[in-house]
């Protein structure tokens, strides 16, 4: 009998505070080092994403957020590793929080202008920020159905 596949869902979430988003400088990780990313990871076994979402970000950044302040913004399909998928949360807070990051995983963490992102990102936070942008102008829960193809 053969080993079922698996698929891996990862989680991520992009944090919002006015015109400003919070990325992590991957470091130590061996999967995109260097460059900047929003927090996430590996959605664990019986757990939501939305869970799992509310519980990377508490890890990764120091931020406790309520499932209830994550909206849907998005799916995207990655085609490394053997394939899986990113589900993309979005979080807007009142204020700027400074975030108290995983040194473990990170070297760095920085709010910056949504027009003024740094260079040096993972190559799909484009593609996230504009499935997120379609999801504000959206109905809610509508977000599940857009998706991005083989990042």
């Amino acid at each position: 009998m053969s080993e079922r596949y698996r698929f891996p869902v990862l989680v991520h979430t992009l944090i919002f505070s006015a015109d400003q988003l919070l990325l992590l400088r991957r470091a130590g990780t061996g999967r995109f080092d260097g460059l900047w990313a929003p927090p996430g990871g590996h959605v664990e076994p019986g757990e939501s994403p939305r869970a799992a979402a509310v519980r990377e970000t508490r890890e990764e950044i120091g931020f406790r957020l309520h499932s209830a302040q994550l909206r849907a913004a998005g799916l995207m399909h990655y085609a490394s590793e053997g394939g899986g998928f990113n589900l993309l949360f979005a979080a807007m807070l009142e204020a700027q929080r400074i975030p108290q990051f995983d040194r473990t995983i990170a070297d760095a963490a920085q709010w910056w202008p949504r027009t003024a992102l740094p260079r040096a990102r993972v190559p799909w936070l484009d593609a996230a920020l504009a499935l997120d942008a379609a999801a504000e102008r959206m109905s809610p829960g509508a977000a599940a159905h857009w998706y991005v193809e083989g990042h």
